[in-house]
């Protein structure tokens, strides 16, 4: 069982004792556990998505995943093969988040429409841009996530 939707918006850290208590099970799954590590990933970007310096952001990405992950780890065997594959799960992810957002669309009769940042992660699916992009000239600290809109 994974919760799918595991974010910075969907746990809460007790600072005084270090204890994590994770809440909102709405999307919750049987599924690899990869998925929340993914989310945890494509949901921590946000703590330094305005920084310029594609090190930096590397950086602190790698020091954001690797706490979060020893705590996952803390609670559950997580396969280092399974780890190697994470581009993937983040991949997965994004293609959940696209067909949610077009089913909300649908369900509330509203025309598909693509904004900037539904446009620039199906960029990033199309042309093959591991982790969102968020390493590679595609990604703009001044406007991140977006990209041109167009017709799908």
């Amino acid at each position: 069982m994974v919760h799918f939707d595991y974010n910075d918006g969907n746990y809460s850290i007790d600072f005084d004792n270090g204890q994590i208590t994770v809440y909102d099970f709405d999307n919750s799954c049987f599924s690899f556990y990869m998925f929340d590590l993914a989310s945890l990933w494509t949901n921590g970007f946000g703590w330094i998505q305005f920084e310029p310096d594609p090190i930096k952001r590397r950086k602190f990405m790698e020091d954001y995943f690797k706490i979060a992950l020893d705590g996952y780890r803390s609670e559950t065997e997580i396969d280092e093969n399974m780890l190697n594959k994470l581009p993937v799960f983040i991949n997965t992810n994004i293609m959940e988040n696209i067909v949610d957002t077009f089913e909300v669309m649908k369900n509330s009769e509203n025309d598909p429409e693509c904004d900037e940042e539904l446009m620039y992660l199906i960029k990033c699916l199309e042309d093959d841009i591991p982790y969102m992009g968020f390493f590679s000239d595609i990604y703009s600290c001044d406007t991140p996530f977006e990209f041109e809109v167009r017709s799908v």
